[in-house]
């Protein structure tokens, strides 16, 4: 479904967010870096998301602040860093076209960052993300974007073999932790940069 960007940008502004629709990729690249400076005294937290690899926004920050990503590698150390970074860059699993976020994780630490901690949130956003509903928004972050992960990361999970949710509580799981903004939290700002291409699961 084909949605009108500009509406939903103004249904995330009236929820108290921030936002902006980009014609690509390469435009939210642009818009990040210009709009939000960054310097040595910094720290910056990421998501593991391939939306982020996708506009390489990793390898310019690092040169000028001090980075930390939430990847299957990071130590606690690095974890927890990016958890109180002065900037937090990640992406959503889905949003409503009303102006919801939907993220779902296996540890939290995602999730936790965009709630409370880093002064800042981005979040970047492909308009293959968009639902017409929150009840929609739900079902592709649990059958679309949490079963290509479990298959990214090789778990072990009943989705990852038949390609749909099936609600398991199995070990490897990494449905968690589910959360939804419907507003922006007290004491955080949040940036949604809606992109008019696909990106990302």
């Amino acid at each position: 479904m084909n949605f009108d960007l500009e509406t939903v940008k103004k249904n995330f502004i009236r929820r108290g967010f921030q936002a902006v629709v980009c014609d690509d990729l390469q435009q939210a690249t642009r818009f990040i870096i210009e709009k939000f400076p960054v310097n040595n005294d910094m720290i910056i937290g990421m998501g593991n998301s391939l939306t982020l690899d996708a506009i390489g926004i990793k390898k310019i920050w690092a040169a000028q602040a001090s980075v930390y990503q939430h990847t299957l590698g990071s130590s606690e150390s690095e974890t927890k860093k990016a958890l109180l970074a002065d900037i937090y860059l990640t992406s959503a699993n889905a949003v409503s076209s009303d102006g919801q976020i939907i993220n779902i994780d296996g540890t939290g630490n995602r999730t936790a960052a965009t709630c409370y901690g880093p002064k800042q949130v981005i979040y970047v956003i492909g308009k293959n993300k968009i639902a017409v509903s929150l009840e929609e928004a739900i079902k592709r972050a649990r059958n679309t974007a949490a079963v290509q992960n479990a298959k990214r990361y090789s778990r072990k999970t009943p989705c990852a073999v038949t390609g749909k949710c099936e609600n398991c509580l199995s070990p490897e799981c990494i449905c968690a932790v589910m959360t939804i903004h419907r507003k922006q939290p007290y004491g955080v700002k949040i940036m949604v940069v809606l992109v008019n291409e696909a990106a990302g699961f």
